[in-house]
This record gives structure tokens, sequence and C-alpha cells, in this order.
């Protein structure tokens, strides 16, 4: 019997793929400009999440989509982040089928979750983070794209 490509060796619920990268940025305009200007990238869909405390722009560069996390509240926790560690590499977002049965997995092997529950995300998609304490100082988004897209 195969193992189907969104399982891993045991049946383990694995990733589908990289979803995209996160930078946390004071200006989405500006780096979205530059992106575009220097490396060929297409500028994306724009988004308001969090109430409106958060304003998501999406680059995409070939196979690869950039996330642009731009605050609109200084109490947002990007806005946090950035008042402590300046504008930089936020998350790493992985594609998966399950996002439940996902967290479980990770919960289960002991991975420390920032989302107990998956919660709506860009897009309509559902996602959760995982803690970077226990993915070597990285934080790690799961995200599940809506089955209708």
């Amino acid at each position: 019997m195969s193992e189907r490509p969104d399982q891993a060796a045991g049946g383990v619920a694995a990733p589908v793929g990289l979803s995209h990268v996160a930078i946390a940025v004071r200006d989405a305009d500006a780096l979205a400009a530059t992106l575009v200007a220097a490396l060929g990238a297409r500028r994306g869909e724009e988004e308001l999440l969090d109430e409106g405390t958060l304003r998501v722009l999406f680059v995409h560069l070939g196979p690869v989509t950039i996330e642009l996390l731009e605050p609109r509240s200084a109490d947002h926790t990007v806005a946090r982040f950035l008042a402590t560690r300046g504008e930089g590499l936020h998350h790493v977002s992985l594609e998966v089928a399950d996002i439940g049965a996902a967290l479980a997995h990770c919960r289960e092997a002991g991975v420390r979750l920032v989302d107990e529950q998956p919660r709506a995300g860009a897009h309509g998609t559902q996602v959760a983070f995982l803690h970077p304490k226990s993915l070597g100082g990285t934080l790690v988004e799961l995200c599940q794209i809506p089955t209708s897209r």
C-alpha cells in the first residue's frame, strides 16, 4: 500500500507544500515596489485582518509567495514584533490538507502550540501557529486552503 503525498512515514499528516514566507514591515508598499523593481515580482492581493489592525499584501516571486505584514495598530502582535526585533522574517507558512489533524499530531509530538484551534486567515484560509521555542526559533504557521479554491 503506497502512502498518500500528504502523509509522511507512519501515516503522519505532512505539509503539502510551502504556502508563503511572511515578512514584518512598517511599509508594505515600499518593500513590494522594491521586490517588483529589483526581482521582477508581481504585486498580488491585499487584505485587512484582525478587525482591520493588520494589513497583509501578497507578492508573488516565481513559485514563492511572500506575505508582507504591516500592522495598523500599535497593539497588534506584529507591531510588538517590529518594536522588539525590527523588520524581517516573521514566519514560514506550511500548507496542510487537514489543519485539525496536523495540530493534533504536533500537540502529540510535544510541539508547543500558539493556537490550540485554527482561526481565520487571509483569503478564507484556516491558520494556526506553532511556537518558535519548539521549532528552532522559527514561528511556523499551518495553513489550510479552502476546498472551494
